[in-house]
């Protein structure tokens, strides 16, 4: 029992500010800055292959097409897997092994929460990498106080000229840099649970 006003370890203030001393935001930070590139290449192939291929079902090159979609769905959701475990923490159970007959493919339930997740995987990969682009974005208006005399600083339309200035502009950039961080963790709590839930 802890005397009344006594900063714990889940006190107020480690939530706020813990983030930013945490290794595994970094962690985060770095699967979120790789969300978009890969959510946009999951999303583009999953939506074009799955259209196409049941739009032209009734042929054979339809399920062709839906067969190299599910294919690529479980390379990139073994991918997903392993960036989940290396840089979200998330840990999965023992799953019985994907069926490799395409009748049995299609109507198994794993490939079809597998496609949901690389489709979601888009809007929620926007999501990261604005967090990720803000974070960095933030770093250089923190170092104003020592790079204001060589790097153009603006507030507004008046640039920075004296040290005061470049303090406001830090401790602008320091708030931004933890709002994003707390972003990013968001991101990766709700990308964690929706990897352990759909892969």
């Amino acid at each position: 029992m802890t005397a009344e006003g006594t900063i714990t370890h889940e006190s107020e203030i480690d939530r706020i500010f813990g983030p930013v001393v945490q290794a595994q935001t970094y962690r985060q930070l770095l699967y979120a800055f790789l969300s978009f590139p890969l959510g946009l290449a999951y999303f583009i192939t999953m939506i074009v292959g799955l259209s196409v291929g049941i739009g032209t079902s009734i042929l054979v090159i339809g399920l062709v097409i839906l067969g190299l979609t599910f294919a690529l769905a479980r390379v990139y959701g073994h991918l997903e897997r392993e960036l989940a475990k290396a840089l979200l923490g998330a840990t999965f159970e023992p799953r019985p092994a994907l069926p490799r007959e395409w009748r049995a493919v299609i109507k198994d339930r794993r490939t079809w929460t597998m496609v949901m997740y690389l489709i979601l995987r888009f809007p929620i990969g926007i999501a990261g990498f604005v967090g990720s682009m803000m974070m960095l974005a933030s770093v250089p208006a923190m170092a104003a106080p020592l790079l204001y005399t060589e790097v153009p600083y603006w507030i507004g339309t008046e640039r920075v000229v004296n040290f005061e200035e470049s303090l406001l502009v830090s401790l602008f950039g320091c708030v931004f840099f933890l709002l994003a961080a707390h972003l990013v963790n968001g991101v990766a709590l709700i990308s964690r649970r929706l990897a352990t839930a759909l892969l």
